[in-house]
């Protein structure tokens, strides 16, 4: 399928270097730690959640979208002042909305890109989303306290707030990476008893072969670099093509393979926003600023936003989430037509009769 070639390789490929990178050269990836969050910003970091406001109409709900954009931007305002008034709570909620988020975003790409066999019980979507929501949030954490702890400093210092970070010590520690192994194998054990009919055992090899590369990346690469490549290559990556092919013109792209063209195209539909975003990173930057300008407080100020943005974004994917998958654990399994997966989730072009 295009979008497996075109989305998901190039999130192997980042991650498999930042891996090289840091076990071959790992003063150059300390050193660069903050530049791919820098540099995926403006590519895929904060456009892949401009286009949330056409998400109902995309799905067939009627929807306008001025009181869409109040209530977002009403939350986002909220998120943002959360951050001046009770930082740590502010950062414990981030650390939460992100790894529920960021776990059950690969849900779709999963089933309708990797061709993944379909959940049979309950628990094994849980134990998806737990391992691949630890994986990148807390595994960073728990394994490099030191610079996860510079990580959160950078945002917390961001909005004003003298402090050196956070990272989890002693019980708290433990406890947190046996929570991440239990999750991996549960993860891993549900992926084997999942494909145990399938009649593609390349689906199970690319899910068990995804959480292990996720796992040696977070151990390996610094945190702060690791989670930089992850967001903008991975998660950023998987949600924008989502979007592209519940869009009725950019999916025809994308089955002719011309997945570079869907891409443009949905580029200039998530310019408008992310140029407001950037604008609001702007003035928060400059709001808060009181420090010389370098690359962690920018990443601080940066941060700060996105997580302002994480909660309303969230809402948005998990009503996605209940629109197009509903139970995933009841959905029919993928049927493989060439190189497409067919009748999986109605975001596809396959499902509004384009590929038959």
């Amino acid at each position: 399928m295009p979008l497996q070639r075109f989305i998901a390789l190039p999130g192997y490929v980042a991650l498999a270097a930042a891996v090289v990178l840091a076990l071959a050269w790992p003063a150059a990836a300390e050193t660069a730690r903050y530049w791919p969050l820098l540099a995926g910003l403006v590519l895929l970091g904060l456009p892949h959640g401009a286009v949330d406001h056409h998400v109902p109409e995309r799905l067939g709900t009627p929807s306008r979208r001025a009181p869409l954009l109040i209530w977002y931007v009403a939350l986002t305002a909220a998120g943002i002042a959360l951050w001046w008034i009770a930082p740590w709570m502010a950062l414990a909620l981030f650390l939460v909305v992100a790894a529920v988020h960021w776990g059950a975003g690969d849900v779709w790409f999963a089933l309708n890109v990797s061709a993944r066999a379909r959940f049979l019980r309950p628990w094994r979507v849980a134990a998806f989303i737990a391992a691949r929501g630890l994986l990148p949030v807390a595994l960073p954490l728990l394994i490099h306290p030191a610079a996860a702890a510079e990580g959160t400093g950078a945002i917390l210092r961001a909005v004003g707030v003298e402090s050196s970070g956070w990272a989890p010590s002693g019980v708290w520690r433990l406890a947190g990476l046996i929570a991440v192994a239990v999750a991996v194998a549960a993860a891993v054990g549900a992926s084997v008893l999942d494909h145990r009919a399938s009649p593609d055992p390349r689906a199970m090899r690319i899910d068990t072969a995804e959480i292990l590369l996720l796992t040696v990346t977070m151990l390996v690469v610094p945190p702060v670099f690791a989670v930089g490549v992850y967001f903008v290559s991975w998660h950023a990556a998987r949600h924008v093509a989502r979007l592209m092919t519940s869009s009725p013109a950019q999916a025809r792209l994308i089955d002719a393979g011309r997945v570079p063209a869907a891409l443009l195209a949905w580029h200039r539909e998530a310019a408008p926003m992310t140029l407001v975003s950037l604008a609001g990173l702007g003035i928060l930057a400059a709001l808060v600023w009181r420090m010389p300008v370098k690359p962690d407080a920018v990443v601080g100020s940066a941060l700060a936003l996105i997580a302002a943005l994480t909660l309303p974004h969230a809402l948005v994917v998990a009503w996605m989430d209940r629109v197009e998958l509903g139970d995933a654990s009841r959905r029919p399994a993928p049927v493989r037509h060439g190189d497409r997966v067919l009748g999986t989730a109605p975001g596809l072009a396959a499902t509004r009769g384009t590929a038959h």
